[in-house]
């Protein structure tokens, strides 16, 4: 089977690149997209479904959207207005009637240069806020689904591992049984195995009932829990090459849970330049014509408003905006150390259980699968009891189930950092052209 080489790296996260590099695509190794087999479902795929129609997701898009909407109208100045006015009109003795009227057509408008900047520069902060958020929302929901994908994963080989134990259980039954017909094993060691078929047929029933579950609960993530009936591409893997922890304290400040405190804090800078810009006196100028309908006369009138009030009066305001700016910095200081404190208990975690599960690949479970073929031998050649004939299998059964129970500690432990720090921690490259080849 093909794979998809994936890269990770330990750049800054960008909402765009969630479907490819992010949480564990480079953690499982997965078959490309499928055409045909519409009721097999990659990774890739399920993240991809979660991200599109995850209703969460639709509405921060909103958020994002009015975010957007609000810049423009910041750029936008106040308009010029056209005043006409009309004096000495209606009165009494020269002034009865029209004869004496004055009648003045001026356009005004008013300076605010800096208070444009600043409501647009306030509008383009909230509007990193609100990407921000959506790129939290959208690793949450990632998470969530990758998670959910693994859960069912572990349930789908679990089951694959039971229905393999009822088999042997079978066939074990069938050689006890043959030999019991042939007088060389006793009737309880028949009963017994007959039992042992029947715990491994019901393990297989619980199983099924997991994984059904488990993949509803995956397909809950884009809202389509009543329709579970596909099966998982993958294989869970704990041999990637990870990023050391170190490096990625290092970059912890880039973190969007972060940098969501510091983008905060800059735009309450931005909202304390507005305040002090709207608390200066806005100059109005105004121009235009006037007709003296007594002589028949045109004059030019232009004027300048100059608003009379304390440059101070926004000093409240202002003070407010400094304790919140100060808040989100301390914030972005307290999470960041929040981060490095759950980031080094993370990845203590997962090398525990990627140091466990090399173990039972690599050592233990080849052992006992020698053991399991002399125990064959040895039970053949009437040298083994039965209880000591399945034992030695129980153990390579508990074995590969614990296989699978550390492989999927080892990915979630791995989705939950990246999660949190929205940084990836695998560093391996997978080549298509390399799997292929072996």
């Amino acid at each position: 089977m093909s794979r998809i080489p994936v890269v990770f790296t330990t750049e800054k996260p960008i909402a765009n690149r969630l479907l490819v590099p992010l949480m564990v695509l480079g953690v499982l190794s997965f078959a490309p997209p499928l055409v045909a087999a519409e009721a097999e479902l990659t990774l890739s795929q399920a993240i991809e479904r979660s991200l599109t129609q995850h209703p969460q997701i639709k509405a921060q898009a909103y958020r994002t959207q009015s975010a957007q909407a609000q810049v423009r109208q910041a750029e936008v100045r106040r308009g010029t207005e056209i005043q006409l006015e009309v004096e000495d009109v209606l009165g009494s003795g020269i002034y009865e009637g029209a004869d004496s009227a004055q009648a003045t057509l001026s356009l005004s408008w008013a300076l605010e240069g800096k208070q444009v900047e600043s409501r647009v520069d306030v509008a383009e902060g909230k509007q990193s806020v609100a990407a921000i958020e959506q790129d939290l929302l959208r690793y949450d929901v990632a998470a969530r689904t990758a998670q959910a994908f693994l859960t069912a994963l572990a349930y789908q080989e679990r089951l694959a591992l039971a229905k393999l134990a009822s088999d042997n259980a079978s066939s074990s039954l069938d050689e006890l049984s043959r030999r019991s017909r042939a007088g060389r094993a006793s009737r309880v060691d028949v009963l017994r195995a007959e039992v042992e078929l029947e715990r491994r047929k019901l393990d297989v029933e619980d199983l099924d009932h997991e994984l059904l579950v488990a993949r509803q609960h995956l397909a809950a993530q884009w809202g389509e829990a009543n329709d579970a009936d596909f099966a998982l591409l993958g294989e869970l893997q704990t041999s990637q090459q990870l990023v050391s922890l170190q490096d990625l304290e290092k970059q912890l400040q880039e973190s969007p849970r972060v940098t969501r405190f510091l983008t905060q804090a800059r735009v309450n800078e931005s909202e304390m330049a507005m305040a002090k810009a709207d608390a200066l006196s806005r100059w109005r100028f105004s121009a235009g014509v006037r007709r003296y309908e007594a002589t028949d006369d045109f004059g030019v009138v232009a004027g300048v408003a100059i608003p009379l009030g304390n440059q101070r009066r926004n000093q409240a305001r202002v003070s407010e905006l400094e304790a919140e700016q100060a808040l989100n910095e301390a914030m972005a200081i307290s999470e960041e150390s929040r981060l490095q404190a759950r980031l080094f208990e993370l990845y203590q975690a997962l090398q525990h259980s990627r140091h466990q599960a090399d173990a039972l690949r690599e050592e233990m479970i080849p052992r006992l699968q020698q053991a399991v073929g002399a125990a064959n031998e040895a039970y053949s050649l009437g040298r083994f009891s039965y209880l000591e004939w399945i034992s030695v299998k129980q153990e390579l059964l508990d074995a590969r189930l614990a296989l699978i129970n550390t492989q999927l500690a080892s990915h979630v432990n791995l989705t939950e950092i990246e999660r949190l720090t929205g940084l990836a921690i695998s560093a391996q490259t997978f080549s298509a052209d390399s799997k292929e080849q072996k």
